[in-house]
C-alpha cells in the first residue's frame, strides 16, 4: 500500500511592515505570489501592561483581488530602542500629555535615546491565529509576528510614533504611570478613529 504525504503550507512566522498612516503595510511573498499586507489597527488598550492594538488585516494580490480579516489582534511583545532622537510631541497633545521629567535613575545613568529621551525603533507584535486560506495566502498564517519599523514619513505617524514611545514608557519604563499611559491610550484611539 502507498501512503502519500500530505504537502504541509509552508509557514510565515514574521511580517516587516512599516507605517502606513495609522496602519502598517508590507509584502508577503508565498507559493510563488507577492502579496500586498496590510494590518490597520481601529482600537488600542493594554493588557497586563503591554500594549493590544486591535483591527483589520488585508492581503491583496498584484490583479487587485483583496481579501480581509476583521478582528486581528496584535499584541506587543518587545520593542527595540532607537538611537536617534524621537519624533516631536504631537502638537495638539503638547500642553496634556506633556509627561513629567523623572527623577534621575538610581540604577543606571541616563545616556542619549534612553527613558524620557529615547523612542522606540521597532515594535514586534504578535497576530492573532490568520487563515492563510480565506486570506489568498497560499501559507500557514497561524502564529506570525509582525515586526514593525517606525519609520515614519507623515505627521500622523510620527504622531503615532511618539504616543508608542510614551506609551511603552509609561508601561514598562523604569518609571511606570498609569495616569499617563491611560492619556496616551486615549490619545492613540482618537488618532486612529480619524
Amino acid at each position: 500500500m502507498l501512503t502519500q504525504k500530505r504537502k504541509e503550507a509552508k509557514k510565515i512566522h514574521s511580517i516587516h511592515v512599516l507605517p502606513n498612516g495609522v496602519g502598517f503595510a508590507g509584502k508577503i511573498k508565498a507559493g510563488g505570489l507577492s502579496l500586498q499586507f496590510s494590518f490597520t489597527p481601529k482600537t488600542a488598550a493594554t493588557s497586563n501592561g503591554k500594549l493590544v492594538l486591535t483591527g483589520v488585516v488585508k492581503a491583496q494580490l498584484a490583479s487587485g483581488r483583496q481579501r480581509v480579516a476583521n478582528d486581528v489582534t496584535a499584541t506587543l511583545l518587545a520593542t527595540q530602542g532607537s538611537i536617534t532622537s524621537p519624533p516631536p510631541m504631537p502638537r495638539q497633545f503638547s500642553e496634556s500629555l506633556k509627561p513629567p521629567l523623572p527623577t534621575p535613575s538610581e540604577s543606571l545613568p541616563l545616556t542619549d535615546s534612553t527613558g524620557h529621551l529615547g523612542s522606540v525603533a521597532v515594535m514586534y507584535l504578535r497576530l492573532s491565529p490568520l487563515d492563510g486560506s480565506a486570506l489568498g495566502v497560499p501559507a500557514d498564517l497561524s502564529a506570525v509576528q509582525l515586526n514593525a519599523r517606525l519609520f515614519t514619513t507623515s505627521e500622523i505617524e510620527r504622531d503615532l510614533h511618539w504616543l508608542y514611545s510614551a506609551l511603552v514608557e509609561a508601561t514598562q519604563g523604569e518609571h511606570k504611570n498609569e495616569r499617563l499611559a491611560a492619556d496616551y491610550l486615549d490619545a492613540i484611539n482618537r488618532i486612529l478613529k480619524m
